[in-house]
């Protein structure tokens, strides 16, 4: 990687007098490359001399140092930089010291400073790759020294170039959009005793008068009907996504009979509210649907239970009626014939069952959805602060990709989809993938102990099987998912290891 870097000078305190610190402050190194290759670590530069003045009897020794992490470090070839008469000092050999200086440093190089000139030259280095040099973070300075101390002795040291070499921090992950699914529904559920007239499926949403006399007013009950909807579209950015009603007879008369009524009149409150109820909420008529329960056997059973003003054996004869196994409707029609007829049961059913209990038993209940509406992504940027749990996690991840991988808002929501929907293998995997950018590699492999086996979470265990110092299992996971265009990146990377 090419970086434009200038470097100042400064004079340590072994050795060096304030005469040679002013001869090393006119280099500056420009376009310093760090690389690996072929077993080797490549150092470039272009080493400027322009400002530098050296008198005839000076020199000055430049030697780029890799450092890592536990004190390890790796010195390159050293460049000599000579005046006029160290030059040709260096060329005959009758330079003082010379033996010693090449004892203490591996000089690849000598040239000569014509000073007032321009003048630069190209640096290149190599030093065999070390394992630790598969840290984190390496750091590449340069070393210059005009009293031949030796490389980390008497020397000015330039201000270093962080680099990496690990393989590691270059590997691309990837993350995944989860497919297109329902969207989460609220429930409201609510019971609304919807009267019809006997042997009738008709409604009727104001005071009536049926055949028998008896007076019908449903005004009330579909007011608890009218007030559910209201209550469940108070969230402007909600929909009714379906008015479920299911509608309850009570056990007397013939099952089948029992059943044709429970649906007629249940298809008729749903028929009522698409037509008029969505008329006038602005719901589509197709969002109320219905179903029936023939006879209702559960809150009968309820109220024998709950049941006060009955003794213990009443009670244990209805409960052993009640359970006992029905699996036609002749079985169901035998169970409500000896409702009528026993001994045990016949009393209790004209003077109780039948007038009080029967009645509360012809209940409709009803099930409203709701859902977000349809909005743009923008939109839902808002929703996943206020309401995430009304959110599918393709919005949420929609929602990730409106701000740029790594940033805070796009990390939030990453991590708000796995709140919501913790297992959920795309969620998993792509918080595990934030992870590894953030390079916390330990909570993401336990993210990934949960992630699928997705291409893209192969490659990301590949990652952490790197990060671990384990190349040749990542190489082997890679090339099973090496379709993938991460992989391929990565098995490249992993070349040289």
């Amino acid at each position: 990687m090419k970086r434009n870097i200038y470097i100042s000078l400064f004079a340590m305190l072994l050795g060096v007098t304030s005469a040679a610190a002013d001869v090393t402050q006119g280099i500056s190194t420009r376009n310093v490359a760090f690389g690996r290759s072929g077993g080797k670590v490549h150092v470039t530069a272009d080493v400027v001399l322009d400002s530098l003045k050296l008198k005839s009897n000076q020199q000055v020794f430049m030697t780029p140092v890799i450092t890592g992490d536990e004190g390890h470090s790796a010195v390159l070839p050293t460049v000599l930089l000579t005046g006029r008469g160290m030059h040709y000092a260096y060329e005959r050999g009758t330079m003082r010291d010379l033996k010693t200086y090449r004892e203490r440093y591996n000089i690849a190089r000598e040239l000569r400073r014509v000073n007032g000139s321009a003048q630069s030259f190209d640096y290149s280095g190599n030093v065999d790759f070390e394992p630790w040099m598969r840290a984190e973070r390496l750091s590449l300075s340069f070393h210059y020294d005009s009293c031949g101390c030796g490389v980390f002795a008497g020397s000015a040291v330039v201000p270093s170039v962080d680099t990496i070499l690990n393989p590691v921090s270059k590997m691309h992950v990837a993350y995944i959009t989860p497919r297109v699914t329902d969207l989460p529904v609220s429930i409201h559920e609510g019971v609304a005793r919807v009267q019809f007239e006997v042997d009738r499926t008709e409604l009727h949403d104001s005071i009536y008068r049926c055949r028998n006399g008896q007076r019908l007013d449903n005004r009330q009950q579909l007011k608890v009907i009218y007030d559910s909807i209201e209550y469940a579209l108070t969230d402007p950015n909600v929909e009714i996504a379906k008015i479920q009603i299911i509608g309850y007879a009570s056990p007397e008369s013939p099952y089948e009979h029992n059943k044709e009524l429970a649906t007629g009149r249940s298809h008729a409150l749903a028929d009522y509210i698409g037509k008029y109820v969505g008329r006038k909420y602005r719901i589509s008529p197709e969002v109320a649907d219905f179903d029936a329960v023939p006879e209702n056997w559960t809150e009968f059973r309820s109220q024998v239970v709950d049941a006060k003003d009955i003794t213990e054996q009443q009670r244990a004869d209805l409960l052993e009626l009640i359970d006992r196994p029905a699996f036609s409707p002749a079985d169901y029609d035998a169970k409500e014939r000896e409702l009528k007829t026993s001994p045990r049961f016949r009393d209790l059913y004209r003077t109780k069952i039948l007038p009080q209990w029967f009645p509360h038993l012809r209940a409709t209940k009803f099930r409203i959805s709701t859902r977000l509406k349809p909005m743009p992504d923008e939109k839902l940027a808002e929703i996943i602060t206020s309401s995430p749990e009304k959110m599918s996690l393709n919005q949420m991840m929609r929602v990730a990709r409106l701000y740029p991988e790594g940033s805070e808002a796009f990390d939030k929501a990453i991590a708000t989809a796995l709140k919501y929907y913790p297992a959920s293998e795309e969620a998993n995997l792509n918080a595990a993938v934030s992870a590894l950018r953030s390079e916390d590699y330990q909570r993401a492999a336990a993210l990934l102990d949960h992630a699928g086996d997705s291409p893209e979470a192969v490659n990301a265990r590949a990652v952490v099987m790197a990060h671990n110092g384990d190349f040749d299992g990542a190489r082997r996971l890679l090339e099973t998912v090496s379709s993938l265009p991460e992989a391929q990146k990565n098995l490249s990377l992993l070349a040289d290891e």
